[in-house]
């Protein structure tokens, strides 16, 4: 059998701890060299994935675009505007691919993956978790001033008045978004009037611009049994669903 013809699984049996097997002629492609071959959309040479440097990402094309299909066409079905978490692939292409396909935006988990998305064109990104350090602060308050469509989250008064002091003194007003612990105590502020009061404060703040809220159950994800898994999402956002009719009460 020729190296070349080696399945994975049959590699994975074959091979020892110390052992390391690899097809012949590997060259290694650099992201850089890579993207001087990918010309006007085409690839000008073949090029295995053996050839790739590492880390690379590789995809089935045909099943990421009916993925993503699927999800769009899903929550349009249901009235709702989707704004996939772009930490589940970190790639700037596939963000872009979601936001074609209809989503209103992506969202980030860090300031670096924000940065790192609108430095490759994508502009709609909310960051799903506070900047609490002067530096986090300043950087993500330097990336509002060039991206207008960068929305931040907070879950304290405190926060909420260091964000609006950054933003001052950048001259800009900052989108921010109440976050709502949905019970996993992770992230986010008490539901109900504590979130109301840090709207309001928000609200007043003139460096500050609301623009709703955040709730993510991430726990539920664990939780095993489709009916169970959703029975307690839906359990866990009845909170953020009330508080949300009190944002909507109180104008």
């Amino acid at each position: 059998m020729s190296t070349n013809s080696m399945s994975r699984r049959r590699f994975l049996q074959s091979t020892g701890a110390a052992a390391l097997w690899l097809p012949t002629a590997v060259k290694g492609h650099t992201s850089n060299e890579m993207q001087a071959l990918f010309v006007d959309g085409v690839m000008q040479e073949d090029v295995s994935k053996w050839e790739l440097d590492t880390p690379a990402l590789c995809v089935d094309l045909d099943v990421l675009e009916a993925n993503i299909a699927k999800m769009q066409s899903t929550t349009a079905r249901n009235g709702i505007a989707s704004r996939p978490h772009a930490k589940t692939h970190k790639t700037p292409i596939i963000a872009q691919m979601q936001l074609d396909s209809g989503s209103v935006g992506i969202c980030s988990a860090k300031v670096s993956e924000a940065e790192a998305m609108f430095q490759h064109g994508i502009e709609q990104i909310l960051m799903t978790t506070t900047n609490v350090t002067p530096t986090k602060i300043r950087r993500a308050m330097n990336l509002r001033k060039s991206c207008e469509g960068f929305i931040q989250a907070t879950d304290s008064p405190d926060n909420a008045r260091l964000l609006s002091a950054a933003a001052e003194s950048m001259g800009i007003v900052a989108d921010i978004v109440v976050d709502i612990d949905p019970g996993g105590h992770r992230t986010g502020i008490t539901p109900g009037q504590p979130a109301l009061q840090l709207a309001q404060l928000i609200d007043s703040l003139p460096g500050l611009r609301l623009r709703g809220l955040l709730c993510y159950d991430g726990g539920s994800q664990h939780v095993k049994g489709f009916e169970q898994r959703k029975n307690q999402t839906l359990e866990r956002l009845v909170a953020a669903s009330g508080t949300y009719d009190l944002f909507q009460q109180s104008g």
